[in-house]
Parts: C-alpha cells; sequence; structure tokens
C-alpha cells in the first residue's frame, strides 16, 4: 500500500503547502481573529493581504515547481479583482463578509417580505427598497420600532428620504421607458427641443 502511494508523495506535499496558503489567507481574513488587542480595520487587512501576496510571488518566483508559480498567480490575480469590496464588511457592524452570508441575508429579507405581501415574486421591492429593508427586523414590535427610529436625527432622515426618491424616480423612469416608450421618447425630445429654444433666446 505504502508503495502505491509513494510516487504521489511530492505532489501531496505541493498540494498541502499551497492549502497552507490558502488557510493562512483565511486567518488574515477572519474578522474574529484578535489583533493585538486592536480593532480590525478593513485598511489593516488589507495591508496584511498585500504583504503576504506579495511575499508570495517573490517566493514562488524563485521556485522551480511551475505549479506553484501558477496556483500563487491564480490566487494573486483572484484577490485583486475582488480587491474594491473584500475589505469592507471590517468597517461596517453587520454586513456579511461572504457570499454565503450575504445571500443568507437577502434570503432572510425577501422571506419576511414575502409573509408581509404575500407575493412571491419580491424583486422588484428589493430594486426599490433593498438597502432600506436590510435594516428591517421582522422580530421587532412597534414599540421597540419606534424607540430604535427616535434615535434617527431629522438630518440622516431627509438624507435617507432624498436617497430613497431618487431611486424612486429611477426606476418611474424606467418603467415608463419600458412600457410607454414613445410617450417617453416624444417628451424627452419636446424637453430638448425647449432647452435649445431658451439657449438660443
Amino acid at each position: 500500500m505504502t508503495e502505491c502511494r509513494q510516487p504521489f508523495a511530492e505532489r501531496v506535499a505541493r498540494l498541502r503547502q499551497q492549502r497552507q496558503w490558502l488557510i493562512d489567507l483565511e486567518h488574515l481574513l477572519d474578522p474574529d481573529r484578535p489583533r493585538q488587542g486592536r480593532k480590525r480595520t478593513s485598511r489593516s487587512v488589507a495591508r496584511a493581504v498585500d504583504r503576504y501576496l506579495k511575499k508570495l510571488q517573490t517566493q514562488v518566483a524563485q521556485d522551480v515547481e511551475e505549479d506553484h508559480q501558477q496556483v500563487a498567480a491564480h490566487m494573486e490575480q483572484t484577490f485583486r479583482a475582488r480587491w474594491w469590496g473584500l475589505f469592507t464588511c471590517y468597517d461596517v457592524a453587520g454586513l456579511p463578509r461572504t457570499n454565503n452570508d450575504l445571500e443568507q441575508a437577502m434570503r432572510r429579507i425577501k422571506s419576511g417580505q414575502r409573509r408581509v405581501c404575500g407575493h412571491q415574486k419580491v424583486h422588484d421591492f428589493l430594486l426599490r427598497y433593498g438597502h432600506c429593508a436590510a435594516f428591517v427586523d421582522y422580530r421587532e414590535g412597534a414599540e421597540e420600532l419606534l424607540a430604535r427610529l427616535r434615535q434617527v436625527s431629522q438630518e440622516d432622515f431627509q438624507r435617507e428620504r432624498q436617497a430613497l426618491s431618487e431611486v424612486l424616480l429611477r426606476e418611474q423612469k424606467q418603467h415608463r421607458f419600458r412600457h410607454h416608450q414613445q410617450d417617453y421618447l416624444q417628451e424627452l425630445e419636446e424637453r430638448w427641443a425647449k432647452a435649445v429654444d431658451q439657449a438660443a433666446s
């Protein structure tokens, strides 16, 4: 039995080493991992991951094993392609860190909305109110909700209301363009002609 495994021993050792790179990165990305008593921020985690990836590239550049170089290059490319949104969860409390966590959160929002409205499809609701719906807790009572809403300042409320109005206006325009395209385009042409006349006079 040992003789059968012997030809693969070197490959297994290489795969274990490559797996260790992923484990090391997972430890660096773990939000619950203590960092010398300080809170982990997106900047500190990004720096640590960046250092690790650069060190790994330097290390495998001198390696004779080509598959080490390919795996390290793939890891580098994958991380860099997702860099813009990879570390946001460390600065925003409660933001899911992985796709699985995010999908579970979305599923909770959808099922909560289905219970409220009784409709199977809640896609339009998510597009319209998704960024607000994420803060709704369907287990929360009316008194708890009022207590939470009292903590919101008038300025914050007005800012969010304006943002929601802009979302609704964009949705309204998209709906009109899809379902009443001729009227929408004619109105645009009239507004354009009017603006040209005003500019010329």
